[in-house]
């Protein structure tokens, strides 16, 4: 039996309609959307924000402390 360890991330998401020039300015203004999800890597992470919300990731960030 393998154990994988979940870990807390965050995922930083940008909406459909949103022009690509904004999105930065947004981003480092913290005015995008985020999802907090669980998963065993940031890879994972990317890809399940993605799966769940069916919008683009721009980064996602390990929240919590420790391993």
């Amino acid at each position: 039996m393998h154990i994988t360890l979940l870990r807390s991330y965050r995922a930083t998401l940008i909406p459909k309609n949103l022009d690509r020039s904004e999105v930065h300015g947004l981003a480092s203004d913290g005015k995008l959307p985020t999802i907090q999800l669980k998963a065993s890597s940031a890879d994972r992470a990317q890809a399940a924000a993605h799966h769940t919300t069916g919008l683009a990731v721009l980064c996602v960030d390990r929240v919590g402390g420790g391993e």
